[in-house]
């Protein structure tokens, strides 16, 4: 709590010095003062404050649009004002109440108990504040967006359907690569493989749904679709070839289903986001049949993309399991006919 950084600013050199000491000798030791307005930006930028403490003084109404600055520059500095009582209280309150800019106002005289108390309070509001931001932002990476807008959104149980294009990866060989590797090594070059791979959907518009295990599922959405899922898949395709374990690439598109799957209703349930539909399924068997360092994906998305570069190799009437009718597909980077049902 002592080593939160805080920033006095105060025109007058005299109470400037008396505050600026007082907090050394009770441990705030990590503290800057400025005494002008002009100062304080470039003190906001380079020192970076966890609390700014103004002392604001009643002859300079003016300055209290500081307040907006510190919060427009730093807004994640939590802002006290020292303020004498009457009609400067008034203002300062009121201006509070008006533009959310002022987070805790004290009023004078001050003394060191009621002072230090709403200081340290201050502070401890700070860092919990940090670390639920933190939290936050942990959640952020361990959840995909999709699902996060889910949330946010409360679909409902019915979820929500659209056309998508989308995309598979799967590592080839995969049980025999992991039985000839030490765990940790294995789990050391899927981890570069996968976050190799979400960096370029990341690139190319897409989203990250799930991770598969030995690969990952995304979801291509809105204009352009059909092109930034085979334009990814291509270059994804590309980078198998050196990467430190092989993977295949599928790709399908058409209407699909995304939702919150788990009972809501239930307390303590957890629920899960996931995207569903035959176009899934067809996407996934289509990263089946990929080897190495190849790209599949069905006829009709590559004739909506028109990718012409590399020349597209047409595997005609492929049998999918599950799927009553046989699919026309095309294929980027074969080794060789991809006849077999999957």
């Amino acid at each position: 709590m002592k080593n939160s950084k805080i920033m006095l600013i105060d025109s007058d050199s005299y109470t400037s010095t008396v505050l600026f000491e007082e907090l050394s000798v009770h441990g705030f030791n990590n503290a800057h003062r400025v005494s002008s307005g002009f100062e304080v930006p470039i003190a906001l930028e380079k020192f970076a404050p966890d609390i700014v403490i103004f002392n604001y003084h009643f002859h300079q109404p003016d300055s209290l649009t500081l307040c907006s600055t510190i919060k427009l520059l730093s807004p994640e500095s939590a802002t006290m004002v020292i303020v004498s009582p009457g009609p400067a209280l008034k203002a300062v309150r009121q201006w509070a109440k008006e533009t959310k800019n002022i987070d805790v106002v004290i009023e004078k005289p001050l003394s060191d108990e009621r002072f230090y108390m709403m200081l340290e309070d201050l502070v401890k509001l700070k860092e919990s504040t940090k670390a639920l931001t933190n939290r936050t932002e942990l959640l952020a990476n361990l959840v995909p967006q999709e699902a996060m807008l889910a949330a946010e959104n409360h679909f409902n149980n019915e979820g929500e359907m659209f056309e998508a294009a989308i995309l598979f990866t799967d590592i080839r060989r995969s049980s025999k690569l992991i039985t000839t590797m030490a765990p940790r090594q294995y789990f050391e070059h899927l981890n570069t493989v996968l976050s190799a791979q979400s960096k370029e959907i990341t690139r190319y518009e897409g989203s990250v749904i799930k991770y598969t295990g030995d690969g990952l599922m995304a979801v291509f959405k809105g204009m352009g679709r059909a092109y930034l899922a085979l334009r990814c898949g291509l270059d994804l395709a590309q980078a198998a070839k050196d990467a430190a374990l092989p993977y295949g690439v599928g790709v399908a598109e058409g209407l699909v289903l995304a939702g919150l799957i788990g009972d809501s209703a239930a307390s303590g349930q957890r629920r899960q986001f996931d995207v569903i539909g035959a176009t899934v399924h067809l996407a996934s068997r289509l990263c089946g049949i990929a080897n190495a360092g190849e790209l599949i994906a069905t006829k009709s998305i590559n004739q909506r993309a028109k990718l012409n570069a590399p020349l597209p190799q047409p595997i005609q009437s492929v049998a999918i399991r599950g799927f009553d009718t046989k699919v026309d597909c095309v294929g980027f980077n074969l080794q060789q006919p991809q006849m077999q049902e999957l």
